[in-house]
This record gives structure tokens, sequence and C-alpha cells, in this order.
């Protein structure tokens, strides 16, 4: 099979053995694939890990094989390179967050050109950000709610509705489920769901709401992908961002 050049983001790193290294890739090209990439190999090996950390922005050219699912990775290079985010201790407790939300949402996907663009660009905006980083993962999960298909729909809202989590609809009575809204959170919505990267810096929250609107907004998207639910690096966030 001829070589085949990939772009990609890494979204997890595992130890394999002592040897090698499960790095998850969501490339633009064929969505997400797990490599085996070596963990040692001297000066070369050492440059290749280097360029392998979480949410590092890659290229490659790769000989798929396609009877494996998982595939063999050894030159790697940077297609971009991030100059803050690995430095700055707000902006690495976020990369470890989008990483480990990625991790879980693109664990099966497909590839998927405009998504991997979004990510890539939200990326560079973090990088680049040099005050204001607050409210980033929040823009960053509600970015995220058009390419995941579950987009709120609050065309019909009215005073003292609940917001049914699982029909993604506003509903006048209390549901029978647990995953809903209270007519004052459902309030908010609106404004809320209109945060992006331009406004962010525009919504001023305590800690503790910062985090309440994270959790809301994590087990909305655990209702419709399981296994979103258990994330750790949220608290992190709760410390950092408090």
């Amino acid at each position: 099979m001829a070589i085949e050049r990939i772009t990609g983001i890494v979204t997890d790193i595992v130890r394999y053995n002592d040897r090698h290294n499960i790095v998850g890739l969501y490339t633009r090209e064929r969505g997400r694939i797990s490599f085996l990439v070596p963990a040692t190999g001297g000066k070369g090996g050492r440059a290749r890990n280097a360029r392998l950390q979480l949410l590092s922005a890659v290229e490659s050219d790769v000989n798929f094989k396609e009877n494996k699912s998982i595939q063999s990775l050894s030159k790697v290079g940077l297609k971009e390179v991030w100059r803050d985010i690995y430095f700055n201790p707000l902006k690495s407790a976020l990369a470890i967050f989008i990483a480990e939300f990625l991790s879980r949402y693109l664990r099966e996907a497909a590839p998927e050109p405009l998504l991997w663009d979004y990510i890539l660009e939200s990326l560079r905006i973090l990088d680049n950000r040099k005050k204001h980083c607050a409210n980033f993962h929040i823009s960053f999960l509600i970015g995220m709610l058009h390419f995941a298909g579950i987009t709120p729909d609050i065309s019909d809202i009215e005073p003292g509705d609940f917001f049914d989590m699982p029909s993604g609809h506003c509903v006048p009575e209390h549901p029978s489920h647990r995953s809903f809204l209270s007519p004052e959170e459902t309030r908010v919505l609106p404004v809320l769901i209109r945060m992006n990267y331009t406004n962010d810096r525009l919504f001023k929250f305590r800690g503790e709401e910062r985090r309440r609107i994270l959790n809301r907004i994590l087990q909305y998207y655990a209702v419709h992908f399981p296994g979103m639910s258990s994330l750790r690096s949220p608290e992190i966030l709760g410390e950092v961002f408090a």
C-alpha cells in the first residue's frame, strides 16, 4: 500500500510496555487512529516523543496496514508549534481537560475535516491568548455542540420551563428523570449558548458558578455520549480557576 500523509492531533498517550506507547491521534484524513510508537530510541526517539505530547498537532507519512487496529508510527513532525500551552500553568490545565474530553468523545470517530479544523483553530486561539482563559473550556464545549449534533433547541422557551437533556428541548413540566436543568438554569441558557471565543471574557462567573456550568454541560454530553461522565480533569480546572 502507498505511503499516506496524515495530519493529526494527539488525544491520549498510554504506556503499552517497556518499549512502546500507544498514541491516539485524531486525524483529519482518517478520523481517530491508534499508533504504536517506540518509547525510547536515543536522540531521535527523544525528539520524536517530545513532539508527541497531548494536543500536539503533528504530521507524518504512514504506511497503513488495513488489517491492523494499531498502526505503526516512527517519524513524525510538528504541523504547529505551541509556544505557550505547555508552559503556562493555566493553559496546561485546560489542555489536559480538552485532551481527556476529546479522547472520550472521539473514541470511535470517523473523519470529519470541519471538526478537526475547529479543534486545531481552538488550540491556536488558546496558545495565542494573553489573558482571559478562565472560560475557554466552556466556549470550547459550547462550540463542540454543533459538531456533536446536540445544540439545544430553545426556540420555544417560556418562563418556568425546564430543559430536558435527552430530548434537547425546553418543556413546561418537571421531567420524570434527573437529566434536566431547573427553570433558573434554563432561563440563562439562551445567553450561555451564545458564548464563544470572541465574547467569553465578558462572562463573569465565580468559581463555583463556573464549576456548576461545566458539570451541567458535561452532564448533557454524557446523556448523549455514554462514557463522558467519568472525566477526572474537571476537578483540576475547579482548583485552577477557583
